[in-house]
């Protein structure tokens, strides 16, 4: 692999390994300040880095390999030669010193043992140094999938540093970091924080390998983020409009959890489903279909998201946030035409360029999915009819066809290519009938977007929710004299 390519690997890597780790690292020292620095590890011998594809994704140890190696101090195990390094208090090690005679960038391994009095969720803080690329296991598990930037990174190319909330076990846990090193220094740091509502109490982190069982892993729990959506996307189908709000949830367990019970409500909606299989450390994004009233309402009354997860072991309450923002690019964004159904021709499965808009037998549906097949051949006749919503009266909606090719009719009259409008100023109740022959084979379903008017510029959530207010399932007059004309 070129340098070059290396380096900008490396440094998207970090960003993507650093937010998703959080463990247990506890010196007494810095438990009285609130965050513990990864200060003691083992660390293998180089490997050279020249291998096809991306080192990042190849284990240059042997049996039992990254998931499951269980390092000794001054010991040979999974084919690396292991040197305990402490680095009192400091969340940096250097590991220049380590490249060893190896020319060109070479691969190192840095672990750790954590050792907590108890199952608890902590914050992890880790990453590489520079142009230094890392990679993350807790508990033989990948972090790969959990990091995202810390507070503190307002550029990710200058803060490569990741964040994510973990739970660890009672009893030895372990963390292995890999690094990749460019051209640059070779270093990475790791540091532990506790949550809101938990300590480090009781928590250590140690280097040689303790006597007897030496991974516990945690008893089955879940971490919701904080935040759950809207998605920036909406959808209509008969005379009403929908919004998606997705909860991201991640287990940390032994063994993956199976038949989760997740209920979630807010705005006087609730919605009941079940998680069928979760793996650990692999956050999964419950979404929920929710009306455009019930979210709009909750945002209005400052409300968030109240949410239940029941599993085997355990369960979990909280209320999450929702953006408001989110909501409002929504609204302005193209709106998912939902109910399709087909008369004639139909082809077989195609496969979906925006993945929401085509239903897979083999998968759950996105909630605004249209369940049929996408079109993939000329010929085929799809109908489908809606009625304006309260929401959307009042509004010019022009109808978009980017990978939906065809002839397209509405209420019985064609409709021209470059003016495909389907109503201007909109009336509450007014009756909309598509009916469209394909051309060709269809990447998307046709969506509606409000035309004429620009989206506002909000600073904020709280401007955002003003604006939200404003449009008025009665009628958005104010909403509409308050954003610029476009010239459509």
């Amino acid at each position: 692999m070129e340098l070059a390519l290396l380096q900008h690997r490396a440094r998207w890597s970090t960003i993507v390994a650093t937010a998703a780790l959080f463990v247990c690292l506890v010196a007494p020292a810095a438990m009285a300040q609130g965050t513990v620095s990864v200060d003691r590890w083992l660390v293998s011998n180089p490997f050279p880095a020249a291998v096809d594809g991306d080192p990042l994704e190849t284990d240059f140890l042997g049996a039992p390999g990254e998931v499951a190696v269980l390092p000794d101090r001054g010991r040979t195990v999974g084919g690396a030669d292991w040197t305990l390094i402490r680095r009192d208090s400091s969340a940096t090690l250097d590991l220049e010193g380590h490249r060893g005679d190896a020319e060109g960038p070479v691969v190192v391994y840095a672990h750790a043992y954590l050792k907590s009095i108890e199952d608890r969720t902590i914050t992890l803080t880790w990453g590489g140094l520079d142009c230094t690329a890392v990679r993350a296991w807790l508990n033989g598990r990948s972090l790969e999938a959990l990091g995202r930037p810390g507070p503190d990174a307002s550029d990710a190319e200058e803060t490569p540093t990741l964040q994510a909330s973990v739970r660890i076990g009672h009893g030895y846990n372990t963390l292995l970091l890999k690094a990749v090193s460019g051209d640059c220094p070779l270093a990475v740091a790791a540091s532990i924080g506790p949550t809101s509502s938990e300590s480090l109490d009781g928590l250590r982190v140690q280097a040689s390998r303790p006597y007897g069982n030496v991974r516990t892993g945690p008893a089955p729990a879940l971490i919701a983020d904080p935040e759950a959506g809207p998605e920036p996307v909406l959808g209509w189908k008969e005379r009403e409009l929908f919004g998606v709000a997705g909860v991201r949830v991640t287990a940390f367990a032994v063994t993956p959890l199976q038949g989760t019970q997740f209920k979630a409500r807010t705005g006087g909606e609730e919605v009941k489903r079940e998680i069928e299989w979760l793996t650990p450390a692999e956050p999964e994004t419950v979404l929920m279909p929710l009306s455009f009233k019930s979210l709009r309402r909750a945002l209005d009354r400052n409300e968030g998201v109240d949410v239940e997860l029941d599993w085997r072991g355990g369960e979990w309450k909280g209320t999450l946030g929702l953006d408001p923002e989110a909501l409002l690019q929504a609204f302005h964004a193209p709106i998912q035409l939902l109910g399709w159904t087909v008369t004639a021709g139909q082809g077989g499965q195609a496969e979906s360029a925006d993945g929401a808009a085509v239903y897979d037998s083999d998968d759950e549906p996105h909630p605004l999915a249209n369940l049929i097949p996408l079109p993939d051949t000329a010929g085929t006749t799809l109908v489908g009819e809606w009625e304006v919503p309260g929401w959307l009266s009042g509004f010019t909606l022009a109808l978009g066809v980017d990978g939906a090719p065809g002839e397209y009719r509405l209420d019985s009259i064609p409709m021209e290519e470059d003016e495909l409008v389907l109503c201007v100023d909109c009336r509450k109740g007014d009756r909309v009938q598509i009916v469209v022959v394909t051309t060709g084979g269809w990447e998307s379903f046709p969506a509606v977007s409000v035309v004429g008017i620009n989206p506002p510029a909000v600073d904020g959530p709280a401007e955002a929710v003003e604006y939200l207010r404003w449009i008025d399932e009665k009628g958005s007059r104010k909403y509409r004299e308050s954003l610029p004309a476009t010239g459509r």
